[in-house]
């Protein structure tokens, strides 16, 4: 079947969606994307994903069309591609558009793209294995990196360097050697039953990490942010990699060195589906 885009306020086949060279997210990266995960034709944290799009939009003066009626568009778009049903994923992209200066110029009209396709989330076995990570030698300081933003060749890198030595996913580092994030994930941690996630400042607010943090809270317990070292991360009791299209992925070993599989993980599971 034909595969449908939503290209600024049309809903058209992909085949027929064309951006100008000349847009300054593929010149430069010059713009933002959220991805969001969909069951059974309903997208999961919606508001949150919107709020985070809109915060960095203003932070890049990157005009953010508040007044898009977001849902009716995602669940139009689902239904277009066939997506009713099981898990999907879609995609937000926002660019400055066709904006000539330097700096962030105005944009006479930003570019919207909207696109969702099949998603295949990790098999029950590898939920109950875990991932295997390792540390990504390349440090990051960088603000851009509290935004999703189109800029992601440093995330690819990293996770390509993941996938060549057998491993999932790459853990990120601040220059000081502090650990920061995953390179598509944010990071929760489990030390003499406290729940924590690393501080850094130049890693993004987790959607997942936020929506946990508040599931937790209602039930008495806090999330709390914490400088760590990748000593500390090899010595908890339980480390998983979190983000809105897989939800919670328990860590089996951190650069070859085996990590507990905590007990936790069903409980997690529980505060996150509630929500």
């Amino acid at each position: 079947m034909a595969e449908f885009v939503w290209l600024n306020d049309n809903l058209i086949p992909l085949d027929q969606a064309r951006v100008s060279v000349n847009d300054r997210g593929f010149l430069y990266g010059d713009g933002l994307f959220e991805t969001l995960r969909a069951d059974d034709g309903r997208v999961l944290f919606l508001p949150e994903h919107l709020e985070r799009l809109a915060a960095s939009a203003r932070a890049f003066r990157l005009p953010f069309p508040a007044a898009a009626p977001w849902e009716e568009r995602l669940a139009r778009l689902l239904t277009a591609n066939g997506l009713g049903r099981g898990p999907a994923r879609a995609k937000i992209l926002l660019s400055r558009g066709v904006a000539a200066g330097l700096g962030l110029p105005p944009a006479a009209r930003p570019t919207l793209v909207i696109w969702a396709q099949p998603y295949t989330p990790p098999s029950p076995a590898e939920y109950a294995a875990g991932w295997p990570v390792v540390i990504f030698p390349e440090g990051r300081s960088t603000f851009v990196g509290r935004h999703k933003s189109l800029n992601y060749l440093f995330y690819l890198a990293a996770r390509q360097y993941a996938l060549d030595r057998g491993a999932r996913e790459a853990l990120i580092l601040a220059p000081d050697g502090l650990v920061s994030e995953g390179a598509a994930t944010s990071l929760v941690y489990l030390r003499q039953g406290r729940y924590y996630t690393p501080a850094s400042a130049s890693a993004l607010p987790g959607v997942t990490l936020a929506v946990l943090g508040r599931g937790l809270a209602a039930r008495g317990l806090v999330l709390d942010t914490c400088p760590t070292t990748v000593a500390q991360l090899q010595e908890a009791d339980g480390l998983w990699l979190a983000n809105s299209l897989m939800g919670l992925m328990p860590v089996a070993a951190v650069n070859g060195m085996p990590m507990p599989l905590s007990a936790a993980t069903a409980f997690l599971r529980e505060v996150l589906a509630d929500r």
